[in-house]
């Protein structure tokens, strides 16, 4: 989850903002990672966003020169991130999200394509299978053997079992990415439900305690505008139905360490009280328990999610066959050039309001680029909504700016002039 949401998913949308070519990022980029002097465990997915070889701060200090780069681009951009992890104010979705279910599909197509994997496009309500995640050494689901066989028995579908330590990250792509449904405990490993395929569903476990509604990451990923995917979450209610582990470690659900009072005020709480990231006795005490999950329950959850699936697959007309036409792009605007650099302009605009219900990829935009009292222009396409423009240009000198966007072929009408001026 962290890792996707926080850097994966920023740094490629920085990195397409400063691409100048038709492949969605430009692959030669040299990617240099700040924080942390290790590869880490997840070291090979930032190697996804580019062919050079990844640097890290101890690689900088080997040197006994300085390294130089000709360009360089700092920090990420948030643009595309969705949530906020709870550490000023209790965990939420941000409350001013641009990231579209397209834009999401921009992504995951393209971590598809690094991992050889192909792209397809379409419903898959009728996959003959179904996704459940399985954890290894804690929130398990204990009767997970008899839940996957009554939910195959029910839905009439293969259920397979996924975890990280039977399956690859991306032979878990690959089976979600077909998948009528994915099934889990609440924990990271959800972050896959971005790879569900339009008309698949998401169904989150929460063990005893938890409410569903104050911890929404992936219930806020999935119901993304053009996401398409239907949620519904069930939460155990049946205390006896848990196993918790009060002996452990505290940053894994043990208490053992506070008083005896405030032991026996946490374990007879029937739900964690709001709470800030990260070490609240209450949360970790309850997240960290495993389940017996109440079947008959969760069944019923997943049933009353079948009525919604099949209204989505059958609304789902491809935005071609519509005359629909995008909207004015909007909040066109120029950002100041900084000093002492060559004449560029560097754009941004905000997609049509209308774009997310189009179910498309084929998002483009024309920028007309024309020097103040000339009459002809220079004309762009690109694919993405920031750009800094740099040829052609002259210093110190006014320029008029339209944006207009083409979705499927059929271009929008353009919005105001916007005026800018080169340093």
């Amino acid at each position: 989850m962290h890792i996707i949401h926080d850097d994966l998913l920023p740094l490629y949308h920085t990195m397409r903002q400063f691409s100048q070519c038709k492949f969605p990022i430009d692959l030669e980029y040299r990617i240099v990672l700040m924080e942390g002097w290790n590869e880490g465990a997840y070291f090979d997915l930032y190697k996804l966003l580019t062919n050079k070889e990844l640097l890290l701060r101890k690689d900088l200090r080997k040197a006994k020169n300085l390294i130089c780069f000709q360009h360089g681009v700092i920090g990420i951009s948030k643009f595309t991130t969705w949530y906020q992890y709870g550490f000023r104010q209790p965990q939420g979705p941000l409350p001013h999200i641009s990231l579209t279910g397209g834009y999401m599909q921009h992504f995951t197509k393209f971590i598809k394509s690094r991992l050889g994997l192909k792209h397809v496009l379409f419903h898959r309500s009728d996959s003959s299978y179904i996704v459940l995640c399985s954890r290894e050494h804690n929130r398990l689901i204990i009767n997970e053997l008899d839940l996957s066989m009554m939910i195959a028995r029910q839905f009439k579908k293969q259920v397979i079992r996924v975890s990280m330590a039977t399956h690859s990250l991306k032979e878990q792509i690959q089976l979600v990415s077909n998948a009528s449904a994915l099934i889990g405990m609440h924990g990271s490993m959800l972050i896959l439900a971005m790879f569900l395929p339009p008309g698949a569903k998401l169904i989150e476990l929460f063990p005893f305690g938890i409410n569903p509604d104050n911890y929404t990451p992936y219930r806020t990923l999935v119901e993304l505008p053009g996401m398409n995917v239907v949620y519904a979450s069930w939460r155990n209610e049946i205390e006896e139905n848990t196993v918790t582990y009060p002996h452990e470690a505290p940053d894994v659900g043990g208490i053992d360490h506070l008083s005896e009072e405030e032991q026996e005020e946490i374990m007879n709480a029937k739900e964690v009280p709001s709470h800030l990231c990260c070490s609240n006795p209450y949360w970790l005490f309850r997240i960290y328990q495993d389940t017996v999950v109440d079947i008959q329950s969760l069944l019923s959850v997943i049933e009353s999610t079948e009525n919604k699936q099949k209204k989505l697959s059958s609304r789902q007309v491809p935005a071609h066959d519509y005359k629909l036409y995008p909207s004015k792009v909007v909040h066109v605007t120029c950002q100041p050039p900084a000093e002492g650099t060559q004449s560029t302009l560097w754009l941004s605009w905000k997609p049509p309001i209308n774009v997310p219900f189009f179910e498309t990829e084929d998002v483009k935009y024309e920028v007309w680029i024309q020097q103040a009292g000339q009459d002809d222009y220079v004309a762009y396409i690109l694919d993405i909504t920031d750009y800094i423009f740099k040829e052609n240009l002259a210093r110190n000198t006014h320029y008029n700016v339209w944006v207009r966007c083409i979705v499927n072929e059929r271009p929008g009408p353009f919005g105001n002039v916007t005026r800018c001026v080169t340093n």
